[in-house]
């Protein structure tokens, strides 16, 4: 049998570099020099595919901006000036607020603890979380015996309960994979006609759903001729078969994890906003505080759920098992009125399949419109969320195939997300190898947005086996107050409101029939930025994008917050200053 070194060095010679690596508890650390960011991802993933490894920590140096240094010297400069200042004493802290880090302080809400959530933005979920297609996966695609699967099939299961509890919209669409004749277009020249097309119609749906059920997803049929177009009218006319997976869901990300943190909040976590980790207090082998722009949080407990960001946190931390290599998709979206184009999740298989994306789609959401993408492209920087017109045309070209007649000139907006993909591809969350009292929840790319309500659940078991000891609280309150929406009122309810409330008459957004009461109980719940507004009641998000109603929605938070007009931010370090259209989110 290979050692790991012996498996590793053989990797690494396959690349003209000079590469030198070491290995401690099986992760591997790599150092060198490549002449591009491709090759440093190629190289992190070539070794992050060994069996054995379980995390890489590339090293390998690659023409940079040389942000990371400035970003180094302020780290310095803050802890020095914040380590001796006290915020207070917690049982855990959690490092991160997307919707894993929402998840996590609501599950240990329900516990006798004190817990405190940090979040570098001004508002939960203002990172990987808000730019995603809300599409929560089955559970099909994840290989079989990776935590990916494990946790995306259990968290799958659980948003029935958790939507009722947390007053969010999740709507179990299901998904249909088309098979068409560009399915295995590469390999047709292989097969003679016949064959090919048994393969299509029959070997390869049938592929598909054992490796679904391998996985534990039920419910899986295959479907063909008439019966595809039954379930989606305006599919393209060539598919000759799909398969139908009908546990596939949709939701806002945004919604579900503001839920999560209120209802956390309201079961008594602390969040605290606009603090940002610059470093660590530590007696041997523990942290005892974590340094922030605002002071030290003294803790027992560690939870890293900082996102694209939680290599950076666990180095700080003297945790360095994993680089986060950011990875950018890309989505469109339509119209409310191209809603009736599609009813399900819709996806056409297309092989030789990339191995580190499920390659995107058509998806309905939770609002009517309508989602194409995401794209997968490695990309250098973290904060890289923008939008060319050369990605645009991409996905339009991509996509189109799936519903050739889709009214394409409905497209109202584009924007970028980033995942924080670790070079193993899979969910790192595990406690520290070297910090006692530290658990990584790190890595969560997709399926993390549908896994999050199990990933919290295992991180909890995590902390447990590190020695948190826990008392249910008596109190708990499993249930959120939903916020209420004009646009999903009757005349005649929405006629009542307005009498007890003149606010909810007053229409700030007319795209998306949004009253200026909506827009009080957004900023009262806890919003303070113009997009922070949009997010949780869609203001701004119709056709015209902000055009009319973002001054009006800027001087409500304005007179509510006390914020000047000319201070009041449109999101993290970005000043209000009119509506821009074409921005990404």
């Amino acid at each position: 049998m290979f050692s790991l070194e012996s498996k590793v060095a053989r990797v690494l010679k396959k690349h003209p570099y000079k590469i030198s690596f070491r290995i401690r508890d099986n992760i591997v650390f790599l150092e060198g020099e490549v002449e591009s960011h491709s090759k440093w991802v190629e190289i992190g993933l070539s070794v992050g595919r060994i069996k054995g490894v379980e995390g890489v920590v590339n090293k390998i140096r690659w023409k940079s901006s040389g942000k990371e240094a400035e970003k180094e010297e302020w780290r310095r400069r803050v802890f020095e000036e914040k380590r001796n200042t006290v915020v207070g004493e917690y049982d855990v802290v959690i490092i991160g607020g997307g919707v894993v880090g929402a998840a996590v302080a609501r599950e240990l809400s329900k516990y006798e603890l004190k817990v405190a959530l940090l979040e570098k933005s001004t508002d939960i979920a203002a990172g990987t979380t808000k730019a995603n297609n809300g599409m929560i996966h089955a559970g099909v695609e994840p290989p079989r015996w990776t935590l990916k699967r494990r946790l995306n099939v259990k968290g799958n299961a659980m948003y029935v309960k958790l939507a009722e509890e947390l007053g969010f919209r999740f709507n179990r669409v299901g998904s249909l994979w088309l098979i068409t004749p560009r399915t295995l277009a590469p390999y047709r020249r292989l097969l003679p006609g016949q064959l090919y097309s048994l393969v299509l119609k029959h070997v390869l749906p049938l592929m598909v759903k054992i490796k679904g059920l391998i996985n534990g997803v039920r419910g899986i049929r295959i479907v063909r001729g008439r019966r595809i177009f039954e379930l989606e009218p305006f599919a393209t006319r060539d598919a000759v078969a799909a398969v139908f997976i009908p546990s596939t869901g949709v939701v806002d990300p945004y919604e579900v994890a503001v839920a999560l943190a209120e209802n956390a909040e309201a079961n008594g976590v602390e969040i605290h906003l606009r603090t940002e980790v610059v470093g660590f207090i530590k007696e041997n082998d523990s942290v005892k505080g974590v340094v922030t722009n605002k002071g030290v949080f003294l803790c027992r407990f560690v939870v890293n759920s900082a996102g694209l960001y939680a290599d950076e946190v666990a180095a700080l931390a003297g945790a360095e098992e994993y680089t986060i290599h950011p990875r950018k998709g890309v989505l469109l979206v339509f119209h409310r009125d191209t809603g009736v184009f599609t009813r399900h999740c819709l996806a056409e298989i297309i092989l030789p399949q990339d191995p580190y994306t499920k390659g995107g789609g058509i998806n309905p959401t939770v609002h009517g419109n309508v989602l194409w993408g995401p794209t997968a492209v490695e990309v250098p920087d973290k904060d890289d969320a923008s939008v060319s017109r050369e990605e645009i045309e991409f996905v339009l070209s991509k996509y189109s195939a799936i519903i050739p007649g889709f009214p394409k000139d409905r497209l109202i907006r584009f924007f970028a997300g980033v995942r924080a993909a670790t070079f193993t591809e899979d969910f790192v969350i595990r406690p520290a190898k070297w910090v006692r009292n530290l658990l990584h929840v790190a890595g969560i790319q997709s399926p993390g947005l549908a896994a999050s309500p199990a990933i919290a659940e295992y991180a909890l078991e995590k902390l447990m086996e590190m020695g948190l000891r826990l008392k249910p609280k008596t109190g708990f309150n499993p249930r959120r107050r939903p916020v209420l929406a004009a646009a999903s009122m009757s005349l005649e309810e929405l006629d009542e409101k307005t009498r007890m409330n003149p606010a909810w008459g007053r229409i700030v957004c007319t795209c998306e029939f949004v009253s200026e009461a909506e827009v009080l109980e957004a900023v009262r719940r806890g919003a303070k930025t113009l997009d922070a507004v949009k997010r949780r009641t869609r203001a701004g998000m119709g056709e015209c994008q902000g055009s009319f109603c973002t001054l009006e929605i800027a001087l409500i938070i304005s007179k509510e917050t006390g914020v000047p007009l000319n201070e009041l931010l449109k999101e993290e370090g970005r000043l209000f200053n009119g509506p821009v259209r074409g921005e990404h989110v």
